[in-house]
């Protein structure tokens, strides 16, 4: 036999066996239907199950109660129908599932976001729009070309120094705020979220457009242009859980959550402008003869392309909020919780060769416990086999990131306070690279990780070491409960108290 016959046999043979081992595989794979979870009704899909009082389930605070609920009942691999025209979801226990989807899907990935937000940018307000839709809603090339065109502005490592001066005075604005607040009977009690989204908002806006915004007044009227876009933030958030994960009929005709929606998002985007109007006059006053690393985000921004920086500061207004301020106040009460945490950020404050590794360390351990996010979301584009399931095409695969972070089956003590896991050395077993890197995704992963991450930081870094240079921080109730309504929330009352330090 000749060495080419003989190639071309072993060419045929490999084939062969691939061929077989191919078949075997799907032969024993099982059909998406056949993964356990919720019966479903017709269009209702799942939902009896959630009704108060009568469902299986029952209507949950936060997800991650319904994340553990499923997981018990079910095991690591759980479906959900869909409900009217969303897509059906799969819930991935195991890191090593979803780690296998989301690297396989992270060239052009599919994470959907709002559909109400995506219709009105897409079809009520297309010519407002300019066809640019944005990281929220955007996807594929439309995305990638986005997202391409913002990097660079959003990521550079040299923010800190641009924007650390006027954040810091800021926070000690904010700072002094607090202090004079706490005088008020009760006050913080129902309004300290109210408050720090004032500061979150008053940062971003001088991050993203150059400006402060003036969030941060004593009595501030309601239709303050800051107060107006503090209100629009948490109306869209309460109107997009109506609609978006309970039954509507928007899609068919417009209710009046979804009028009040649209009515919203355009009071947002209006006033939303005006201050992108006023940072465009303030950069054209100063003129064009400044040095790169003076410039702020919106002005080199601008030099790219003038509609991406009207979306990008729009959507920083947006999205740059309530996120920063339940980041905040979540870190607050694991410090205020946890007192030696707390002293050790203050000896490092006072130390001369101040470093912020220990208050980081800690802005890591909060965000493990209190994500905004409770999960993590991709839309397949293509068939996987997971866990011995077809995951077919179109499909929400779930990573339900909160939940695995507080199993001790990952991390050491995991319901506990101990930012040291993130400063441990290799051999410590507290150390937090013993656990799989897909557990803990509080920015989301890959490509569409959360292009916020370090304006976000940075502004919790400086309002911590302000707010801890001058004051202590207790907890005075029980321990705090959070909802989840799109995102995770704290509920009311605050038992926070701000003592003042010589």
């Amino acid at each position: 036999m000749s060495e080419m016959m003989f190639k071309r046999n072993l060419t045929i043979i490999k084939r062969f066996n691939a061929y077989r081992l191919s078949s075997t595989f799907n032969i024993g794979t099982k059909p998406f239907e056949a993964i356990p979870g919720l019966s479903s009704l017709p269009l209702l899909g799942p939902m009896h199950h959630f009704l108060p009082g009568i469902g299986s389930v029952g209507l949950r605070a936060n997800f991650y109660d319904l994340s553990k609920v499923m997981y018990e009942r079910y095991g690591s691999i759980v479906k959900l129908d869909g409900i009217f025209a969303r897509a059906s979801m799969v819930i991935l226990y195991e890191p090593e599932h979803f780690d296998q989807i989301y690297r396989s899907e992270d060239i052009l990935p599919s994470r959907p976001g709002f559909d109400t937000l995506l219709y009105y940018r897409t079809q009520l307000r297309k010519s407002v729009s300019n066809g640019i839709y944005g990281l929220t809603v955007a996807e594929g090339a439309q995305w990638r070309d986005f997202r391409t065109k913002v990097n660079p502005a959003l990521l550079k490592p040299k923010l800190v120094k641009l924007y650390a001066p006027v954040l810091e005075k800021i926070a000690e604005d904010m700072v002094a705020r607090l202090k004079k607040l706490q005088e008020k009977d009760n006050y913080l009690e129902q309004n300290l979220d109210l408050e720090m989204t004032k500061w979150s908002l008053e940062s971003v806006a001088v991050v993203g457009l150059g400006t402060r915004l003036g969030s941060l007044e004593d009595n501030l009227a309601n239709d303050h242009p800051a107060r107006i876009l503090i209100q629009c933030a948490q109306d869209l958030l309460n109107l997009s859980w109506k609609l978006e994960f309970f039954p509507s009929l928007w899609r068919y005709y417009q209710t009046r959550n979804f009028k009040k929606l649209v009515k919203t998002l355009d009071l947002q985007w209006e006033v939303s402008v005006k201050f992108i109007e006023e940072a465009k006059r303030k950069i054209n006053e100063r003129g064009h003869d400044v040095p790169e690393e003076d410039k702020s985000i919106i002005e080199k921004l601008l030099a790219v392309d003038d509609k991406v920086a009207i979306m990008m500061a729009n959507e920083m207004l947006l999205a740059g909020i309530d996120t920063v301020a339940f980041t905040a106040l979540c870190l607050l009460y694991n410090l205020a919780t946890n007192p030696k945490a707390q002293e050790k950020i203050i000896e490092d404050i006072k130390s001369s060769e101040q470093s912020n590794r220990y208050l980081r360390a800690c802005i890591k351990e909060s965000l493990r416990l209190f994500p905004v996010l409770p999960a993590n979301l991709r839309r397949t584009t293509k068939e996987h086999i997971v866990g011995g399931y077809s995951i077919p095409k179109g499909i929400d695969v779930i990573a339900p990131n909160e939940f695995l972070s507080k199993m001790e089956k990952h991390y050491p003590r995991a319901k506990e306070f101990i930012p040291e896991r993130w400063l441990v050395d290799k051999s410590d077993l507290l150390y937090y690279g013993n656990c799989h890197p897909m557990v803990t995704l509080p920015f989301g992963f890959g490509v569409r990780s959360c292009i916020g991450r370090r304006i976000a930081e940075m502004e919790i870094e400086i309002f911590i070491n302000k707010l801890l240079s001058d004051v202590k921080v207790t907890w005075e109730g029980p321990p705090i409960q959070v909802v989840t309504k799109v995102l995770n929330s704290l509920k009311k009352p605050y038992y926070f108290k701000f003592q003042p330090v010589s």
